[in-house]
C-alpha cells in the first residue's frame, strides 16, 4: 500500500513541479511555446493510458512499476539540466508517457491483493498521495526553487523519487502478482 501511496504522491508532485529557468520568462517565451511546455505532460499521459493498461495486463507489476519509476525519475532529473524549452518539453513529454501506466497498475494491485470489501479503502488510501504532492510538497519544491535555482527542483524530485521503495524489492509472493 505505501508504494501505490508514494507513486501516486510523486505522479502528482511531477505534474506541478514545472519551474522554468528565469531567461524563459525575461525572454518572453510566447504563450504557444509556453502552452507545449506546460501541456507536454498531459498530452502523452492521455496518448499512453490505454497501451499502458494494455501493457500492465502482460508485465508483472511489480517488475514494471520498477522499470517506470526508475526512467521517469531520469527523466525527471534530466529537466534540470535542460536548456531549451523543445528539450524541457520532450522531457515532460516522456515523464507523461512513463506515468501513464501508474493507475493501471494501482488498480491491479488492489483486485489482485484486496479482497472485495477492502477495496474501496485500498482506492482512497492510494488516491489521497494525489493531494500529499500537491497540498503539501508544492511549498516544498517552490522553497528549494527561491533557494537553490530552478535545476534543483528538478533534480532533487529526480533524485528523490529514484531513492524510494522498488517495487521488486518488496517481499510479496510470486503468486500473488
Amino acid at each position: 500500500m505505501a508504494l501505490l501511496f508514494g507513486s501516486v504522491v510523486i505522479n502528482y508532485l511531477d505534474r506541478a513541479n514545472r519551474p522554468l529557468p528565469r531567461r524563459f520568462w525575461e525572454d518572453r517565451i510566447r504563450s504557444f511555446k509556453m502552452g507545449v511546455v506546460f501541456s507536454a505532460l498531459g498530452w502523452s499521459y492521455v496518448f499512453c493510458q490505454v497501451p499502458g493498461g494494455w501493457l500492465v495486463d502482460r508485465v508483472h507489476p511489480r517488475r514494471l512499476y520498477a522499470i517506470l519509476i526508475a526512467l521517469w525519475s531520469v527523466a525527471t532529473a534530466l529537466m534540470g539540466f535542460s536548456a531549451a524549452w523543445p528539450c524541457y518539453s520532450a522531457l515532460r513529454l516522456a515523464i507523461g508517457a512513463l506515468e501513464a501506466p501508474s493507475f493501471p497498475i494501482n488498480n491491479r494491485v488492489v483486485t489482485t491483493w484486496f479482497p472485495e470489501r477492502e477495496r474501496a479503502t485500498a482506492i482512497g488510501f492510494y488516491t489521497s498521495g494525489q493531494f500529499v504532492g500537491l497540498a503539501f510538497l508544492t511549498p516544498v519544491l517552490m522553497s528549494l526553487q527561491v533557494h537553490f535555482g530552478w535545476r534543483s527542483v528538478f533534480i532533487s524530485v529526480g533524485c528523490w523519487a529514484s531513492s524510494g521503495p522498488r517495487p521488486g524489492t518488496l517481499s510479496i509472493a510470486p503468486a500473488d502478482l
